[in-house]
């Protein structure tokens, strides 16, 4: 292949990269404004100055686009998060820089977090949207296990639990800033972190427990009944 091919190739490439990236930007602008079923494909093709017939080369119908848009969402989402995230920061420093990234970006783009509820809520829960989801989700789970393998949090934390619990709150609260026209409020990241301190461990603590005396209290309890049962065995004999 010569470089003149190359080159071509390469610069249509970038041409219909760009063109998709206009289309994404658009749909994602009618999409938040107007909701899903007040889009049309052929508004979509308008905000990206291109012809209907054009968008339909790049995406069958409204739904696959709404996938992508809602896909290319979370993904974005996901990788801010971990941008965000120091983990060689303590745990509770960790969760602060999670919980502020949260909630500063559904108080800025709280249209297209409503717009994935919505879909979901009225056209069910698509497939596509859920390991897209669960990738973001996963940030939140990623801190914690951290937090647990370096003793900092006790392994009795409930983890779905205090999930719910980060998320559903900071969601609550951007609906609430957002009411409020109030920017941020770093209050709102403060009083919930307070929700992980019956489940930190302090370093004296941790300490004297070592890095096993939970596991090793656990094994020494089962040895300790399978003894029982078969001393019981024996008795009976």
């Amino acid at each position: 292949m010569s470089a003149s091919s190359s080159q071509t190739k390469n610069t249509q490439r970038e041409r219909l990269e760009a063109k998709e990236q206009s289309i994404l930007k658009a749909a994602t602008d009618v999409f938040t404004a107007l909701g899903v079923d007040g889009t049309t494909m052929a508004e979509i093709a308008r905000r990206a100055h291109i012809a209907e017939g054009t968008l339909y080369l790049y995406h069958k119908n409204k739904q696959d686009l709404l996938a992508v848009v809602v896909g290319n969402f979370w993904a974005e989402l996901t990788k801010g998060a971990l941008t965000a995230v120091d983990s060689s920061l303590p745990v509770i420093g960790q969760l602060k820089q999670l919980a502020t990234y949260h909630l500063t970006a559904l108080i800025q783009q709280f249209d297209m977090v409503g717009l994935t509820y919505r879909a979901r809520l009225r056209h069910g829960e698509p497939e596509y949207q859920l390991p897209k989801i669960r990738e973001y989700v996963r940030v939140f789970d990623q801190i914690i296990e951290r937090g647990i393998n370096r003793k900092e949090l006790s392994e009795a934390l409930p983890l779905w639990q205090c999930r719910d619990v980060f998320y559903g709150s900071l969601e609550y609260s951007a609906r609430t800033l957002r009411l409020r026209e109030i920017q941020f409020d770093l209050t709102v990241v403060e009083q919930l972190l307070v929700m992980f301190q019956p489940y930190k461990i302090n370093e004296a603590s941790a300490a004297k427990a070592g890095p096993s005396e939970t596991s090793t209290n656990t094994r020494l309890a089962r040895i300790e009944v399978q003894l029982a049962s078969l001393l019981q065995e024996k008795a009976q004999r």
